[in-house]
């Protein structure tokens, strides 16, 4: 299996990996403070190794430029992006993930050259 990576990334490219690089970091923290701090941590425990597995997603192949790691770090934005929509009380998640969404089209081009 042949992986195709970003041989030298810009500026852009860069600046959108930071930001769902942060995002990700920070949504992680917050769920996994969570669990300490609220009665019932079941939630928080899933939502909290969801944002792991997307910061390691992030943090190792999306940085290689490995395009399947771009399509599956739409799951961060998407993943926060739907527990607002059931809850007007978190709506911060549309926040981060309007974030990671701009995040992500800033390293589009990186990613799929025309």
């Amino acid at each position: 299996m042949s992986v195709t990576t970003i041989p030298a990334q810009n500026s852009r490219f860069k600046f959108g990996w930071i930001v769902l690089l942060l995002s990700a970091a920070l949504m992680a923290l917050m769920h996994f403070s969570l669990i300490f701090i609220l009665n019932d941590p079941s939630l928080f425990i899933i939502a909290g190794f969801f944002n792991l597995y997307a910061l390691l997603v992030i943090l190792i192949p999306f940085r290689r430029g490995e395009k399947w790691a771009w399509a599956a770090t739409w799951l961060l934005p998407v993943g926060l992006a739907l527990p607002a929509f059931l809850d007007p009380n978190i709506a911060f998640y549309f926040g981060v993930a309007a974030i990671g969404v701009l995040g992500l089209l800033l390293t589009m081009r990186d990613f799929f050259p025309k």
